[in-house]
């Protein structure tokens, strides 16, 4: 299958580019050697230096679309992907001037005299432009308009070259990544209670690409795609479900049991015990999470009032971040291979559970449309990411700062806040059992497995420079 029929067949994700949010700023507490900017640039320098950041990833979450065919939904981990190579690009551009972090994958000499601001346009609209080529139109009249706002600065010129070294270095680096292929196999399920099974309408004919009686998305992708800063898929593979041995023996489980009748009483299109606040907060956490969660790290940088270095900085860790909580979250998805919560509750009079009962004609909240993603239940890797994006930004941000509002590209007009961005990664995880699609154990050890991804890239990625 090729990489774009694979996504044309997709229909399980809700990906819509938004704005970023709009918060109170507060004085900022500068991290590491922020001081250096200040000495360095002159503040009208820095000013723009730090508009082209936030430019430069508006661009890079409305270019996101065009990864895929018109109309086509986007899955998240290739949407991730995009974004880690734009923030990368854009960090690595302004450390090869002043040089306050590491570099990624730009290891050419410091220019000292470059222009910020120009660096950074031009490091995002090459790598926009590599990730997405079919987003250059719309990424070069962005380019041009940005580049006048800053013209007759100096140092232009070593500026965008700088920009140009930085976009292609990160493109070269991911140019043999694995995920042309998309992580897509031949898939055959297990037939014991537990087991995974193709779920709607991905058992249908019209799905069997392979002959195996469905489709199971991104099945190789932990064996075909390289993280960007983990050192394997597995390395924080998540324990086994509900601590058993086997997946037959997991749905035997008390935790299970009450798993199980927990999401079959909230989680279908019709449960009358779900308030209308969880319902809110399934259809408001239903986005994909790169955006999502880069629209968080925005508002946290906009609170603290982050200079464009280290505002680079959080962006990119956080994009690494996701693509590596997904890639660990489908290693462990499919090495356990546990059922979705739609098919146990079809299944329960068969499961030898007999504290579990069927529902027939049970289905997600969201279905239709959106029916429950073709991959493994356990864990929930929108947990997982969620995990993640919040273990970093509190290792870069420290403190508990404001309370954040933030708004959702998946539920218009409704704004959530949060008094950390602990309390709002578990409200995401709790979505997706308001939303039909996880069962608790699966978004408690996806949270869990998502905070040791993220704390792992903030200790050992884009680290500050000591002497600067």
């Amino acid at each position: 299958m090729t990489f774009r029929l694979h996504y044309l067949v997709l229909l399980t994700a809700v990906a819509v580019a938004c704005g970023p949010d709009q918060a109170v700023t507060e004085p900022a507490q500068l991290s590491g050697n922020a001081r250096t900017v200040r000495q360095r640039l002159p503040h009208s320098d820095a000013s723009a230096a730090l508009t082209a950041v936030y430019s430069a990833n508006e661009q890079g979450v409305a270019s996101a679309p065009a990864l895929v065919p018109p109309g086509a939904p986007l899955a998240p981990f290739i949407e991730a992907r995009l974004y880690a190579i734009v923030t990368i690009a854009v960090h690595d551009a302004l450390n090869g001037i002043i040089p306050r972090f590491e570099r990624y994958a730009d290891g050419g000499p410091l220019m000292a005299d470059a222009n910020a601001a120009a660096a950074v346009l031009t490091a995002a609209r090459d790598a926009i432009v590599g990730g997405a080529p079919s987003a250059q139109g719309a990424t070069d009249a962005w380019y041009a308009a940005a580049m006048a706002a800053v013209s007759g600065a100096a140092g232009l010129a070593d500026g965008v070259m700088v920009g140009h070294r930085a976009a292609q270095a990160i493109l070269a680096n991911r140019a043999a990544d694995g995920v042309a292929g998309g992580g897509v196999a031949p898939y055959t399920p297990g037939s014991n209670p537990g087991d995974y099974r193709f779920t709607f309408p991905f058992n249908t004919p019209g799905f069997d690409f392979f002959g195996t009686g469905g489709f199971a998305d991104a099945s190789a992708w932990a064996t075909t795609v390289t993280p960007f800063a983990l050192s394997s898929a597995s390395q924080f593979r998540a324990p086994p479900p509900y601590g058993a041995g086997s997946n037959a023996a997991a749905v035997l489980t008390a935790a299970y049991t009450a798993d199980f009748n927990e999401i079959k009483a909230l989680g279908c299109a019709t449960c009358a015990a779900r308030t209308a606040e969880q319902t809110e907060i399934a259809l408001f956490w239903m986005e994909n999470s790169p955006t999502g969660w880069n629209r968080v790290a925005r508002v946290v940088a906009d609170q603290r009032n982050l200079d464009a270095w280290d505002a680079g900085r959080l962006f990119a860790l956080v994009a690494l971040g996701e693509f590596d909580a997904y890639t660990a979250s489908l290693e462990s998805k499919y090495y356990y291979d546990f059922w979705r919560p739609v098919t146990a509750v079809e299944l329960a009079d068969s499961d030898n559970n007999p504290q579990t009962s069927a529902a027939p004609g049970w289905n997600v909240l969201a279905f239709p449309p959106v029916p429950t993603p073709p991959v493994p239940d356990y864990p929930s890797a929108h947990a997982t990411a969620g995990g993640a994006a919040a273990a970093i930004i509190e290792a870069l941000v420290p403190g508990r700062g404001p309370r954040i509002s933030t708004t959702s590209g998946s539920l218009a007009g409704v704004t959530r806040t949060f008094s950390s961005v602990a309390a709002a990664a578990e409200e995401n995880a709790d979505s997706r059992i308001y939303i039909g699609y996880h069962f608790r154990h699966a978004t408690v050890e996806g949270l869990a497995q998502g905070r040791r991804v993220g704390a792992y890239l903030a200790a050992n990625v884009l680290l500050p420079i000591r002497g600067n």
